[in-house]
């Protein structure tokens, strides 16, 4: 471990990764018909182990008392049917298992018998198809140059204040320097008296900010461009459009349907690893996985959904109610009509 204190950069790297990551636990949700779930007691950990790692294990610590631990999963492979093998875990004391390869051969000494892992009791989940994890080169692609935008930021702020300097052989006396000095006005003025310098100003650094600070802006601008591409790149839900408070329903859905595909990548692999945890006996309650919206508004989405089926039912009926009014009114003169020809 380095003796190196971490400097304000890599704190603010840190923190930023640590906040996203924290987003991406948020947006899963999982629910079971059984108040005693230990898969959904583990959720928030299984979450956070797949999203900064793109993959765990599950491990039935005890049958009997039906006690799970989420554990790193450091080794796997995949054969040619899509089947997972030679599985190894880590717990957090650093011991690691595996399950039987299959060309194991039992050692000669019976003291150094392995233990293996069993198939009954390992549920791997991965975090998506590719079994990456959410922000992976993240830090090497868009922080390295998130932080160059904002020291220049701070670069531009400093130099912009209204400052002038001058290298002086010594204090400028009231009737030179410091009638130049007075012309300058609202500026800061800072005196460097250097009896070395012979001449009578020898040097002059004179910084003000530039017209309604456009370089500032524009930093600024791209800074905001760099963000936004990072969370879409990664698929972190937010809205990008500036009139978020006055969107309808189609503009909030277009925001939302860039994160969609992800969303459903990620949703339909935790689903395989649930129902291999169903399969296994883990727990026979119901469950539910909802990834990509909170609760709220899944509930607002349902009513408003049921409000409109209600409203399309109830508009055929009319419809049929305004032609039964109309209709007697139409055969009685069709029949005036006919007795009039007769």
């Amino acid at each position: 471990m380095s003796d190196k204190n971490p400097t304000q950069k890599d704190l603010w790297k840190a923190t930023l990764l640590e906040f996203f990551h924290n987003y991406f636990i948020g947006i899963s949700n999982l629910e079971c018909s059984n108040e005693n779930c230990p898969l959904v007691d583990n959720w928030n950990e299984l979450e956070k182990k797949q999203s900064k790692k793109g993959k765990c294990a599950f491990y039935l610590v005890s049958s009997t008392e039906n006690k799970w631990i989420v554990v790193d999963l450091i080794n796997y492979e995949e054969n040619d049917l899509g089947e997972i093998e030679n599985i190894e875990i880590q717990f957090k004391s650093g011991k690691s298992q595996r399950t039987r390869p299959n060309d194991y051969q039992e050692p000669k000494e019976p003291e150094k018998k392995e233990i293996f892992l069993k198939d009954e009791e390992i549920i791997l989940f991965f975090n998506n198809s590719s079994h990456t994890a959410n922000l992976q080169d993240a830090e090497s692609i868009y922080l390295e140059d998130l932080w160059d935008i904002k020291e220049k930021v701070k670069w531009d702020r400093d130099k912009s204040k209204k400052k002038v300097f001058l290298r002086c052989e010594n204090d400028p006396s009231e009737e030179t320097q410091a009638k130049k000095i007075d012309a300058a006005e609202k500026d800061y003025l800072f005196y460097i008296s250097d009896p070395s310098i012979t001449n009578e100003i020898k040097e002059m650094e004179v910084y003000s900010p530039s017209k309604g600070a456009e370089e500032r802006t524009r930093l600024y601008q791209d800074y905001k461009e760099e963000f936004s591409e990072l969370r879409r790149v990664y698929g972190i839900r937010h809205l990008t459009s500036k009139k978020e408070e006055r969107q309808n329903n189609p503009e909030i859905e277009l925001n939302e349907a860039q994160f969609i595909a992800l969303e459903r990548d990620k949703r339909r692999e935790r689903m395989k690893s649930i129902k291999e945890y169903e399969e296994k006996g883990g727990c026979d309650g119901e469950h539910i996985l909802t990834y990509g919206t909170s609760f709220e508004n899944r509930e607002e989405k349902v009513l408003e959904v049921k409000e409109m089926e209600e409203v399309q039912q109830e508009e055929p009926k009319q419809e049929k109610s305004e032609q039964k009014e109309v209709q007697p009114k139409e055969q009685k003169q069709v029949l005036a009509n006919n007795v009039g020809k007769n």
